[in-house]
């Protein structure tokens, strides 16, 4: 996936968890941190996200989450 950011709508859709979740998981060290794009714009490496999203699929037996990127 190398490089790829994804932006706050697109990381919501793939966690299922609000904005304000996200943060407080993010300041107490348990979501991937975020990267400052801009002086107004921040995204999150998709790598993170899907690594994070697989983590806690696996932490429930859940199956895992494909990355919908790669299928294209």
């Amino acid at each position: 996936m190398g490089n790829l950011v994804w932006r706050e709508p697109r990381v919501k859709e793939e966690t299922g968890l609000s904005r304000s979740t996200r943060w407080r998981l993010m300041k107490a060290g348990q979501f991937p941190q975020k990267v400052q794009l801009g002086p107004r714009a921040v995204g999150w490496r998709a790598d993170d996200i899907i690594a994070w999203v697989n983590s806690r699929a696996a932490a429930t037996n859940e199956p895992v989450v494909k990355n919908r990127d790669s299928e294209k």
